[in-house]
């Protein structure tokens, strides 16, 4: 009798522990906005921006982006009211040379706030790009990301909405990351669909490089307007579920520039993540 419940605990046990390895821990968001979104807060609700970075703590949002060049003082207010920095942004034009001072100050920056990740804008190309130029670029890219690594950053690059990005969808993504290994990839659940791809699909195909992720809704494929996340096109539960499934455990960054009322805008798209996530 003992020999018997022995054996087939031995038999069972291997298939509990599997399942307490691959199943997903699934937490509460975690849950940035861009700075931008608090300063044009600010400004539309004609109040400080220490009120208005209070007033979306309240609402919420844990994490922080900021692009490297804010000043410092910004970044100490954001901190005292317990802002986590989720992501910095920097845009260096890497489209005709390398900038290695911008370079160097963006990750002087990241080191000096204590960030692990940036996200690089690189520069529009031409509308006559030559595959050569595309090249180029690809290699800037590559060597900024090399150089970040032995710093210990890791430089991201997003779906960016504009056919000129050298980074504007999937085939040109691809080309970035085989140029690299250091390079990982922002998940931006809006731009695929302005370039006429499926956001599903998308993260499907990069998951094992996606490492931030930019919650943004369209009215519509192709259409360059930004809605509250959730109140558009993009499957909101089934992209955080897919991600939370496969792993993912990043932040979550909400986004809709040029929005009439960031506020409105903000309340009701946090509203929408949580709803969303999987309980």
């Amino acid at each position: 009798m003992h020999n018997t419940i022995f054996q087939h605990l031995r038999t069972i046990l291997p298939l509990v522990m599997l399942c307490m390895i691959t199943l997903p821990v699934v937490s509460q968001p975690r849950i940035s906005i861009f700075f931008d979104h608090v300063a044009e807060m600010s400004r539309q609700q004609h109040i400080s921006l220490r009120d208005a970075a209070q007033l979306t703590r309240q609402l919420g949002y844990e994490g922080i982006d900021v692009r490297v060049n804010m000043p410092d003082r910004q970044l100490r207010m954001l901190d005292s009211l317990g802002f986590q920095h989720a992501c910095a942004i920097a845009d260096i034009n890497l489209i005709h040379s390398d900038q290695p001072e911008a370079m160097r100050q963006a990750l002087d920056f990241v080191r000096r706030y204590g960030y692990q990740r940036l996200l690089l804008i690189p520069g529009l190309l031409p509308r006559d790009a030559t595959p050569e130029l595309a090249d180029s670029v690809c290699e800037r890219i590559a060597q900024f990301a090399l150089m970040a690594s032995r710093e210990g950053v890791e430089i991201l690059l997003e779906d960016y909405d504009n056919p000129r990005s050298p980074c504007y969808n999937t085939v040109s993504l691809d080309h970035l990351l085989a140029a690299s290994p250091h390079l990982g990839h922002v998940l931006d659940t809006g731009n695929f669909p302005y370039c006429g791809e499926d956001p599903l699909t998308a993260l499907r195909h990069f998951r094992q490089r996606i490492r931030h992720v930019h919650l943004k809704d369209r009215r519509a494929f192709r259409d360059g307007a930004s809605l509250p996340i959730g109140t558009g096109i993009i499957p909101l539960q089934a992209v955080i579920s897919e991600l939370i499934h496969s792993g993912y455990d990043g932040w979550f960054t909400i986004e809709h520039f040029g929005a009439p009322s960031m506020l409105d805008y903000a309340k009701e798209s946090i509203a929408n993540v949580r709803a969303a996530w999987p309980e």
